[in-house]
């Protein structure tokens, strides 16, 4: 096994996750549709390629596509055309969409009538009567890239409608997993589009539990013939918290980074210092960038983390709701604004409730966020 950190990774570079495993398969294999509801780094993408994975070994026919840095329908078409079809109609596909984005810029044709068109070749071309599973990747990234074009909304709309009017035909054997580094719920609702939605499956994943975390670090470890003493592993996990595998990992490359380039030996004290090193180190950066996604309220949602990171016991929605409430001076709207965007952070991760007070999921997140935007 690899330390691959960051990335997706598949077949022996998987680990564990085997009950969550065996009760996807029953899904699929029930004819219900996933959307894998889970904070960003927990691991979805990698979750769903060992389920085409198992898929594929099951005689299913299996289609993997990642819509992230697509923006256009017209983009979108080209793509699943390109993995549903046989080359001859793809190369028919490619080049009708190639005249129409030509059409459509020079001349100004009529696009609509033309899309539904190609909406529903393609639909024809989708094998309704075969066992087939279709992964769609960062879903709610390509709808937010849509909806920021000319027809905005009605684009997105329609998009959607047209994946769930594939979900509704009758006998199909097509089942659907929607991945999202960007909660699709948070996404839908923002916008009155969860009715669309509304009948795929939430797959919850989050951390590895029981003994995964000890036999993964043990099965890392293996894999760099070091031996990690138990306490290592427990100090590993005690700092952590939340045992995602990505935590996990960048954690693990730390301490060994520290061992193999400077010489540490591998010990309490080595984990304090790789815990160090990853709070001021570049990895976390997406957990701020990715608040532009939220630009109506991105200042609030700042003011609620830089409060949450002073506390490691959580603060109440009082104290939060009075931070709002000082710049708004509105009560209705504070009470609004934050229910929002507390949703949203704990959809996305960021934040988790316990006993009635709010505080972030992860400590190595909050001690990240501290040092870089409160100390």
């Amino acid at each position: 096994m690899k330390n691959i950190v960051g990335s997706i990774v598949e077949k022996e570079n998987f680990f564990g996750r085997e009950k969550e495993i065996s009760r996807a398969w029953e899904l699929l294999n029930d004819g219900n549709s996933l959307t894998l509801a889970a904070p960003r780094r927990v691991g979805k993408s990698s979750f769903a390629k060992k389920m085409l994975e198992i898929a594929n070994a099951n005689g299913w026919s299996c289609v993997d596509i990642t819509v992230e840095g697509i923006r256009t329908e017209f983009d979108f078409f080209n793509l699943l055309g390109s993995q549903i079809a046989d080359k001859k109609w793809y190369e028919s596909l490619k080049n009708r969409l190639k005249e129409l984005k030509i059409s459509v810029k020079d001349i100004g044709i009529e696009w609509e009538s033309e899309k539904s068109q190609i909406y529903l070749d393609i639909e024809n071309k989708l094998d309704h009567r075969k066992d087939t599973l279709i992964f769609i990747d960062e879903l709610t990234i390509f709808l937010n890239n849509l909806r920021k074009d000319k027809n905005g909304l009605d684009d997105v709309e329609n998009f959607l409608e047209w994946l769930r009017r594939q979900r509704f035909i009758q006998g199909s054997k097509i089942r659907w997993i929607f991945c999202n580094s960007i909660g699709i719920e948070n996404f839908t609702s923002k916008h009155k589009l969860s009715k669309y939605i509304n009948t795929l499956t939430d797959f919850k994943l989050d951390e590895l539990k029981g003994e995964e975390p000890v036999l993964f670090i043990k099965e890392l470890a293996k894999s760099k013939k070091i031996d990690f003493p138990d306490d290592v592993i427990q100090g590993m996990l005690d700092k952590l918290n939340w045992n995602l595998p990505y935590f996990i990992q960048v954690l693990f490359k730390e301490i060994i980074d520290l061992y193999e380039i400077d010489g540490e030996k591998i010990s309490i004290e080595t984990v304090g210092k790789a815990y160090n090193n990853l709070i001021n180190s570049t990895y976390f950066n997406t957990w701020d960038e990715r608040l532009s996604d939220f630009p109506d309220d991105e200042k609030y949602t700042r003011l609620i983390l830089d409060e949450l990171s002073k506390s490691k016991n959580g603060v109440s929605r009082n104290v939060l709701q009075g931070l709002i409430f000082k710049r708004i001076n509105d009560e209705d709207k504070t009470n609004k604004i934050l229910t929002q965007l507390l949703t949203r952070l704990k959809n996305d991760g960021y934040i988790t409730m316990n006993e009635k007070k709010h505080a972030f999921r992860s400590p190595l997140l909050r001690d990240f966020w501290y040092n870089r935007f409160v100390l």
